[in-house]
């Protein structure tokens, strides 16, 4: 496959038209029909040429393998024809499909070799422009070409600014000066890089500030230094420059800052630099943009010291992203035109002209279309407008068409204010241009312009009108007509869909099959031939999608016409499948509020009304239909379903009886009960349930159900009488004890559930069976008395009206002696001798509870170590310490804890502070070392004496006699401190001064 070249080495434009065109050529490629490149004819001839060479290095004549070379055509698309990888040797060969000129691209394809060498056409060319072609012809039909591949070039340096900070927030880049591959890098945190790939022959070599605030001016190397001018430098292959140093000044600037009311940033705010022209006496603007504010609402501008510049804005750019705000124009500093406006200048270089300018809200934003011209800026023939779909709708549109000349102002023509205008021979020369502005209550106008070509000049024309042919309907296929367009364009045409505004991307051809989905809608159809230096063609039709009808069968109720029945809607087959069917039912002719299901349960509102139903189908691209049933005969009062109740629960004093209604209909039925006492009503007793009472011991009792809903017939059933009501009876469950039958302990009486409630429940606890003076309540402590004894209690309930009754529980097992809570104790404190240990025995219970303390040493017990703390001696060392607590309390057990080992004691740590040297640093002197005070006291202290960093042999006392070896020598002491069982320590004094 051949390799594909760098985007940045194709020439043609970014446009759709553009990319179309790509495709197309290589089809053709493809297909062997390009311009120039005969088909072939088996019966007449078969050109066969070829391109072969050898492929090194210019520096070093070194074979380079592994590298594409390849041929191109000979035109500005430089689209691809043939090519080859070159063998090891360097060597390549491959044929062409027509005589004629080609370019050559050589390129690497990975490895060393892209590292190493740049691509080239032709000529030592980065780009195909300029490039020097090869021919192949029938004369010469195989040509010889070597291509030669130079190094890149790379470069070491530093880039700071002038006061020598390094910069990081810069790019540092080389780029052909024709076109092509660009090499950049960043520098490290302290400025310095190293750029790589730098194009051989010519490139322009720069650095650029990239922190977004505009800090600093671009620079460039010229191959021998830096200017601050465009610059190409001259990039001998291989070059290697070293230690280059980029020194950026500060921009002079304007940088403004655009915000809302409260301050806010305003991003994608259009606005024009006004520059005064000396020489003119006038101020001009740029010729380019549309400008925009930045994310961070900043403008920034050049300016050169000592010009006049005065900046204006207007929030009338739409293509950034979208806000709900439009904002007054205005220059600065708070004027309306550029002619109050400000003056500002810069009158040092490197100055920073700041300012803020707070626009006022103009309306909300409005949502414009772009707007379409086409037909014909001749003489004579017709100009539209098309402004698209604007919003939110409705939108006002006004239109004014303009022209201008030779890029001067836009000038209206008069009359010209609606979406079609006829140029006429005063428009000769004159650009024409269509104005569209939006208004709406509330927001913010907008106007936009769109050229629609220049009257006079030569033009793409077509031989007929631009229209749309074919039925506009789902499944037919629309067709676009213009006849002939001269001249042809190379590629296409192309052309652009649109369904209500939006473009359909389905297609990009002349034909267009409808959708259902485009039913009721418009389709336009677009087209643009540019052929410069020849005027554009524009194009444009619409249809409107006409909608398809449905079949739509008048539908049927099946049901019965009364009260609580359910009435269904049949609604036949509607067509084509499938369709949406909606229902509406009526109550003599009036719709029914939420009645819109295929069903319909018939309610009290509709007793003696007519019922229809009306059936609604929609399909998309298909007009709606509705279709109405026949009524129905008068809707009846409904028959409730009203079964005999029963009645359940026992027939005794204190039960409750529940009246059991059976299943009424249709639900929901209001039910209402009355009871009846040997028949006669019971004042008051109208629920579902009823609790018998003293007064109807010995009588019978029954119950009425009565039903009743709207529409509908009321029914009362009445029950079957019950048995003669018996004496209640309470229920007496026997009581249980919870809690430890041991001293100490509380026990509970658990009564159980005694009915029906409320029941008094009174209390009386028993020691083996004798009644305890006074233990009358609910729970009771076991004390000392009861040890060996079995507890029970007694439960007695009462309630009015029924029999009194009592209980007495199990007797729980002989009370136990009691038991204490013992928490295993823990010791806090620093394992190492000199520290000082100390039991935290926990909590222990019930309180209070006697506690006494023994130490042990790694399992044996430390005389006399009997209280909470322990002073850790040097006995200790290496051991492991632990602690028990004993516990005791008067009918309790006693208990004692041993708390967890601690680790291995320590040896301590000895105190020292930095010894002193007394005496006069001069031979012959006594000097005397201060040890200052040790601890913890008696410490055993030495002494060693040094000359400068050596120990003076035999100087082991606290005083030391200076000698002639002393003399220019500094003369410190170590003093070292050791205890039995702490950790040896070594201080040394501050040395003394010289010794003289």
């Amino acid at each position: 496959m051949p390799l594909p070249r760098p985007a940045a080495d194709h020439p043609f434009h970014r446009t759709r038209q553009g990319v179309w065109a790509i495709l197309a050529a290589v089809a053709l490629v493809a297909a062997g029909l390009f311009a120039g490149i005969a088909p072939a004819s088996a019966a007449t001839y078969t050109f066969k040429g070829a391109v072969k060479g050898k492929l090194t290095a210019t520096a070093t004549a070194t074979a380079l393998g592994d590298v594409w070379v390849g041929a191109y055509t000979n035109d500005d698309r430089a689209d691809f024809v043939a090519g080859a990888w070159s063998a090891p040797d360097g060597s390549y060969s491959f044929t062409v499909p027509a005589s004629g000129s080609y370019k050559i691209w050589t390129t690497c394809s990975s490895g060393p070799c892209s590292a190493t060498y740049a691509s080239e056409w032709n000529s030592n060319q980065s780009s195909s422009y300029g490039s020097t072609p090869v021919a192949v012809t029938d004369a010469a039909p195989t040509t010889t070409y070597n291509p030669q591949l130079e190094a890149f070039g790379s470069m070491t340096g530093r880039v700071t600014n002038k006061a020598g900070q390094p910069l990081t927030a810069v790019s540092v880049s080389a780029s052909p000066n024709n076109g092509g591959q660009v090499s950049s890098t960043k520098p490290d945190a302290n400025g310095y890089f190293t750029l790589t790939k730098i194009p051989p022959n010519q490139a322009y070599i720069s650095v650029r500030d990239e922190s977004g605030q505009r800090l600093y001016l671009e620079q460039y190397w010229t191959g021998t230094g830096t200017v601050d001018t465009y610059t190409v430098a001259t990039v001998p292959a291989g070059v290697a420059w070293t230690n280059v140093n980029f020194v950026l000044k500060d921009e002079t600037l304007m940088e403004a800052t655009v915000v809302d009311p409260a301050g806010a940033p305003i991003a994608d705010v259009g606005y024009i630099p006004w520059v005064y022209n000396d020489a003119t006496a006038a101020w001009e603007g740029p010729q380019m943009g549309p400008l925009t504010s930045n994310a961070q609402g900043k403008i920034y501008w050049r300016m050169t010291v000592g010009k006049k510049y005065k900046l204006c804005v207007s929030d009338t750019v739409y293509e950034g992203a979208p806000r709900d705000k439009r904002y007054k124009a205005e220059c600065y500093d708070n004027t309306p035109t550029k002619d109050t406006a400000t003056v500002l200048t810069a009158t040092s270089a490197g100055q920073r002209v700041k300012l803020t300018m707070q626009l006022d809200v103009a309306g909300l934003s409005l949502t414009p279309d772009r707007p379409y011209v086409y037909g014909s800026a001749q003489a004579g023939q017709k100009l539209t407008v098309d402004p698209g779909v604007w919003g939110p709708a409705p939108v006002t549109l006004a239109y004014q068409w303009q022209r201008s000349k030779d890029n001067s102002e836009l000038q209206d023509i008069a009359g010209a204010t609606t979406t079609v205008y006829t140029p006429t021979a005063a428009d000769a020369g004159y650009d024409i241009w269509a104005k569209v502005t939006g208004t709406k209550t509330g927001y913010a106008p907008h106007t936009t312009s769109v050229h629609g070509g220049k009257s006079g000049a030569e033009a793409v024309t077509s031989s007929k009108p631009f229209t749309l042919l074919g039925t506009p309907s789902a499944g037919n296929t629309l067709t676009v007509d213009h006849g002939t367009l001269n001249p042809a364009p190379d590629f296409g045409p192309y052309y652009d869909w649109f369904v209500n505004g939006v473009q359909d991307y389905r297609t990009n051809g002349p034909t267009f099959l409808l959708q259902t989905s485009d039913a009721g809608k418009k389709v336009t159809v677009r087209l643009s031939v540019h052929d410069w230096p020849l005027q554009p063609y524009y194009g444009q039709a619409s249809v409107t999608v006409a909608a398809g009808t449905l079949t739509a069968p008048v539908p049927t109720v099946s049901g019965t016409a009364k009260v609580g029945s359910v009435v269904t809607a049949v609604p036949g087959t509607w067509g084509p499948a499938p369709v949406t069917l909606a229902y509406q039912w009526f109550r003599s002719g009036v719709a029914i509020t939420g009645a819109t299901s295929a069903t319909y349960s018939l309610a009290a509102a509709d007793l003696g009304k007519t019922m229809t139903v009306r059936v609604t189908g929609t399909k998309a691209g298909f007009t709606t239909a509705a279709k109405t049933s026949a009524a129905t005969a008068a809707v009846a009062a409904g028959t409730l379903t009203a079964p005999v109740p029963t009645v359940s629960g026992t027939a005794k004093v204190g039960s409750v009886l529940t009246a059991v209604p059976g299943t009424w209909g249709p639900a929901p039925v209001t039910l209402t009960y009355q009871w009846f006492r040997s028949g006669v009503a019971i004042t008051g007793a109208t629920s579902a349930t009823y609790s018998l009472a003293a007064a109807d011991l010995g009588k019978t009792m029954t119950v009425q159900v009565t039903g009743g809903k709207a529409g509908f017939t009321t029914a009362a059933k009445t029950s079957a009488a019950t048995a003669a009501v018996a004496v209640g009876t309470l229920t007496a469950p026997v009581p249980t004890v919870t809690g430890t039958a041991k001293v100490g302990s509380v026990l509970t009486a658990v009564p159980g559930a005694w009915g029906p409630a409320p029941v008094t429940l009174a209390y009386q606890w028993f020691r083996s069976g004798v009644a305890i003076t006074g233990a009358t309540s609910a729970t009771y402590t076991l004390a000392a008395a009861d040890l060996g004894k079995t507890m029970t209690v007694r439960v007695t309930g009462t309630k009015a009206g029924f029999t009194t009754a009592a209980k007495t529980s199990a007797a729980t097992a002989a009370v136990a002696v009691g038991t204490l809570t013992a928490p295993v104790p823990t010791v806090s404190g620093t394992v190492k001798v000199g520290s000082v240990l100390t039991a935290v025995p926990g909590a222990w219970g019930p309180a209070p509870v006697t506690l006494a303390y023994q130490w042990y040493r790694s399992g044996v017990a430390i005389t006399g170590a009997t209280s909470a703390t322990y002073s850790l001696a040097a006995a200790d060392l290496g051991k492991t310490m632990t602690v028990r607590v004993t516990g005791s309390k008067t009918g309790f057990t006693t208990a004692a804890k041993t708390s967890v080992a601690t680790a291995a004691v320590a040896a301590g740590t000895l105190t020292g502070p930095t010894p002193t040297v007394a005496g006069t640093a001069t031979v012959g002197s006594t000097l005397t070392a201060t040890p200052g005070a040790w601890g913890p006291a008696p410490v055993t202290l030495t002494y060693q004496w040094f000359r400068g960093s050596t120990a003076i042999s035999g100087a082991t006392a606290q005083t030391y006699k200076l000698v002639a070896a002393d003399k220019g020598s500094a003369i410190k002491v170590r003093v070292t401190g050791t205890k039995t069982a702490y950790t040896a320590l070594a201080r040394y004094s501050v040395a003394t001064a010289l010794i003289g």
